[in-house]
């Protein structure tokens, strides 16, 4: 079966940026190898934009990538911004189902944290939690999550698009995408016709 993931982390955006840990061959590698059988095919935001002053179509294409993968899987190795979160939540929003990659004792997993004023064993970040189906390890165990996901039937079904990323979908749609290299391919990939 081929299946999508939208790869949500950061993206390298200037110099100072150099050493953040982001997607690569390598974690779109191990994902794919855990997901095997199924073929996957990656949506990248870090992609080249058409038209980078459009930052209504940029987010859109975030939204849409989000919207229609089969799966978001978070590079959650170490700390993350706000466009992350809102990744999440707007996945959570959509139905489609989020794979969290936070290994042991980092940013947001923690074997034991001394956290207000208890301690708490087997921490995970009370955001990634909620709004997450697996947190796991490593992109191997992310693909692999991803796997079972699929072969349990457990993908809802996407109906559900509120106002607020209606506009930004609909100006990605409308303005950005019949000149979004990339993503046409990924759609030709997946079988999937714009609109």
């Amino acid at each position: 079966m081929k299946i999508s993931v939208y790869c949500s982390g950061s993206i390298t955006k200037g110099a100072s940026d150099h050493g953040k840990l982001t997607w690569s061959d390598t974690e779109r590698m191990e994902v794919a190898k855990g997901a095997a059988p199924h073929e996957v095919v990656f949506l990248n935001p870090d992609d080249p934009i058409t038209d980078p002053g459009n930052t209504l179509g940029q987010f859109g294409r975030d939204m849409y990538q989000v919207m229609i993968a089969t799966a978001v899987v978070v590079d959650a190795r170490e700390r993350r911004g706000l466009g992350i979160g809102v990744e999440m939540a707007a996945a959570g929003t959509f139905g489609t189902p989020v794979i969290v990659v936070a290994p042991p004792n980092s940013k947001y997993r923690a074997d034991v944290l001394e956290y207000r004023g208890v301690t708490v064993h087997d921490y995970v970040h009370p955001h990634v939690a909620a709004l997450s189906e697996a947190v796991v390890d490593d992109f191997l165990a992310a693909g692999e999550a991803l796997a079972r996901l699929v072969e349990a039937g457990a993908l809802p079904e996407k109906t559900y698009v509120p106002g607020w990323l209606e506009r930004a979908i609909g100006e990605y749609r409308d303005n950005v995408l019949e000149a979004d290299i990339p993503m046409l391919e990924a759609l030709r990939q997946l079988d999937r016709i714009p609109g």
